[in-house]
């Protein structure tokens, strides 16, 4: 067989190949890995698999075939279909420039987007289907995974990066006599000193990073992510000095790149750190002239905002876009205002921090910059984000004394007990709570809980259904509906996916009665260094409303309050959907 049919056997078998469905588990398993390969012996080619951001921003797996004559076969297939592009043929070479390599932006929507693809649940790997009918998904939080928190520094006079819409934030100049050869033994260990050909006077960057960014870049890892996602200009040659302006110095646009990982840094040469300093609301909103529904914004600044979520309405969009519009995030740019100018790296749209079911209403928080995202990421995985919720359950509650404890024993297991501003402190803190702490999947599983009234209902167990308060004390899948249905036996009114069918199917026609109706935690910005100065500065102006309640006319309300020890908390509250008021 001559080596031109073998060719194209093979590309026809391989390309069959491509065809194959790819499933979720492999796409989660295999998005970060190194290069896997494939060999086809018999003619001598090979096969590799890689991960990329593509054109539109979707992640892509782009596979790369070398044959024996030295051809290249490059195929790109998008996830979560069979479409195929940029099928092109070459001459093989060690980098290819057909393969695009993802912007910072884009890497970053893909996090998220992978995140909501997935579906991964905080402290545990159970899926969610929020396709279902039943509205799977986590009624506490789903937790977007955390993203390096860039540098807070004020907007400033900044100096422009690459491209326009990127400022200058930080720089640094490699010394004159190169670096201390003390310096790259202590940073780089002998392989890495061998390998990458370190010497004082010619480094790589992501080496010189970590030389001369060393709180901002502790790992190689780091430095090569941010290179990476064009991050890191490199200036060549010392910077410009203003005429008249003493010390200040400025970059020359014509010796300025964007640094990459395998660009080596001499004496004299500088490198900056950049951050986007600009948004695009406005774009997504050019292909329509209204939002895909009413969302409500309960606060907002430049930094994050917290919204009521509707009942029925999910927080992302399916993976293969079976809600279209129709999700919270693509609704965000048209209800948020842009952050002001000069606020640093401000996300290109405000995205969703965590998740709630589709069937469950309520406070939703989402950030508007990048470090606003990382704390609250921090927050939530560290606990410190406080939520409420109300349900009405099916049947008549009881409060077995054995699981009875203070308000005082809850606020200490680190659930809010009556300083929410919501009015309501005084009860809060006199009744008893119960706790439920019970496993789920051999996870510790803690709900602290009330009962606030009973109502009699036709149909219900009993006779009867009860109005709860639930403070989460963890986030497992399906936490708060579980403990009810399983542990106390009154599963949430509508819950299909619990409430044991019977009788309880009559009462599904509205959905289950599940609302996330207060919310207290610290603000991302204001406790942060930086964010304090700026906090002062807006007490000593009085721009900000102190310990003064606001409500709006939908029943929300908002105080912002300062603790003893200076930290800004932020609470938030809204009145109940009108369907519990039916009661």
């Amino acid at each position: 067989m001559s080596s031109k049919n073998s060719t194209a056997i093979t590309s026809s078998i391989f390309l069959l190949l491509l065809r194959l469905p790819f499933s979720s588990s492999f796409i989660s398993h295999h998005r970060y890995s190194p290069v896997n390969s494939l060999t086809f012996g018999s003619c001598g080619a090979s096969s590799s698999t890689k991960h990329h951001s593509s054109p539109a921003g979707r992640v892509s797996l782009h596979h790369n075939c070398r044959f024996r004559g030295g051809e290249r076969l490059l195929v790109q297939h998008c996830l979560g279909g069979n479409n195929f592009g940029a099928l092109k043929r070459g001459t093989s070479s060690s980098s290819s420039s057909s393969i695009r390599t993802p912007s910072r932006s884009s890497l970053f929507m893909n996090e998220i987007m992978a995140t909501a693809d997935n579906k991964h649940v905080d402290e545990m790997n159970d899926p969610i289907d929020e396709q279902s009918d039943e509205g799977h998904g986590m009624e506490e939080e789903q937790l977007i995974p955390d993203i390096e928190e860039d540098a807070v520094t004020t907007a400033t006079n900044m100096q422009k990066g690459i491209p326009d819409a990127f400022s200058i934030i930080d720089h640094a100049t490699m010394p004159e006599i190169g670096f201390a050869q003390s310096q790259i033994d202590d940073a780089f260990s002998v392989e890495d000193i061998t390998r990458l050909k370190l010497r004082p006077e010619n480094v790589t960057v992501p080496a010189a990073l970590m030389l001369m960014f060393p709180n901002q870049y502790p790992s190689q890892t780091k430095a090569r992510k941010d290179s990476r996602r064009k991050r890191i200009l490199l200036h060549r040659g010392p910077l410009l000095t203003v005429d008249g302006k003493g010390e200040e110095k400025v970059f020359d646009r014509e010796r300025l790149t964007v640094g990459k990982v395998g660009d080596r840094v001499c004496p004299g040469d500088a490198l900056a750190v950049q951050t986007r300093m600009t948004h695009n609301y406005s774009e997504c909103k050019n292909h329509h002239d209204e939002p895909p529904f009413h969302l409500p914004v309960i606060y907002e600044d430049d930094y994050f905002a917290i919204v009521n979520k509707p009942e029925g309405i999910v927080v992302f969009s399916h993976k293969n876009g079976g809600y279209g519009r129709n999700n919270v995030k693509s609704c965000l740019p048209w209800m948020l205002t842009p952050p002001t100018a000069g606020v640093v790296s401000v996300m290109r749209r405000p995205s969703p921090v965590h998740r709630i079911d589709r069937g469950t209403s309520g406070l939703l928080i989402c950030a508007k910059t990048k470090p606003a995202m990382a704390e609250l990421c921090k927050m939530f995985k560290e606990r410190r984000v406080k939520k409420t919720y109300t349900a009405i359950v099916n049947g008549k509650i009881e409060e077995p004394k054995e699981s009875s404890i203070t308000a005082q024993d809850a606020k200490n297991l680190g659930v809010c007990i009556g300083d929410s501003g919501d009015g309501d402190s005084s009860s809060s803190n006199e009744q008893s709570w119960q706790i439920i702490d019970e496993e789920l999947e051999d996870q510790s599983a803690v709900t602290i809980w009330r009962p606030l009234q009973r109502w009699p209902l036709e149909n219900a167990r009993n006779g009867t259904v009860s109005l709860v308060e639930l403070k989460p004390k963890t986030g497992r899948y399906h936490q708060l509906r579980r403990h009810m249905a399983w542990v106390r036996n009154c599963p949430l009114l509508g819950d299909k996916s619990y409430d044991g069918g019977g009788l309880a199917k009559t009462l599904r026609d509205k959905g289950f009665y599940l609302c996330s109706n207060r919310v207290t935690l610290e603000h991302p910005y204001y406790n942060t260094h930086v964010g304090r100065k700026e906090w002062d500065a807006k007490k000593k102006k009085k721009e900000t409303i102190l310990g003064e309640r606001r409500r709006g006319d939908d029943g929300s309300s908002v105080l912002v309050t300062e603790e003893e020890d200076g930290t800004v908390v932020v609470h938030c509250g809204i009145d109940l959907p009108e369907k519990f008021r039916e009661f």
